[in-house]
């Protein structure tokens, strides 16, 4: 399952190096030579809202997720643990499967349109992007069982 999340997590870098040139190639040909391309601007669209989705995904793998420690640095490892499998628990799976019970209508709704941009002459493919709110949910949802398993078989000293 880790290499699942480390190709996450490249696939990424590659979407924010498409924002990132896309969006420089947008503006130099929209300031310097008058002229601009909607597909770029779709390709730039698609590429952030993709990234913003599984960015998500990446930075729970890193730690680098927002939480407060004030008070963790000071607990104990074995306090620590049973508040991160709480919050696993009674926040993480319900929000997460909720996310994914609600978007799946959505997704499909797309897909069986095979829905494109709302620009006239915009790329095709936004149900491919859409799914993204469904690949988010199920991405984290692996995350945390995997993270509660290891967490219930971890010796605490």
């Amino acid at each position: 399952m880790q290499k699942l999340f480390q190709w996450v997590r490249w696939f990424c870098m590659g979407l924010a190096a498409i924002v990132f040139l896309g969006q420089l190639a947008m503006v130099l040909m929209r300031y310097l030579l008058g002229i601009g391309f909607l597909e770029v601007q779709d390709a730039v669209n698609y590429a952030f809202a993709s990234l913003v989705a599984l960015s998500v995904i990446v930075a729970f793998d890193a730690e680098k997720h927002v939480r407060v420690d004030v008070f963790r640095q000071n607990w104990s490892d074995l306090l620590n643990c049973r508040i991160d499998m709480l919050g696993y628990l009674l926040l993480a799976i319900p929000v997460f499967a909720l996310m994914a019970w609600t978007a799946f209508p959505l997704v499909r709704s797309s897909w069986a349109i095979l829905e494109g941009s709302p620009e006239t002459g915009g790329l095709p493919g936004l149900f491919v992007v859409k799914t993204c709110l469904l690949i988010l949910p199920v991405l984290v949802l692996l995350f945390v069982v995997r993270r509660l398993v290891m967490l219930w078989r971890r010796p605490v000293s």
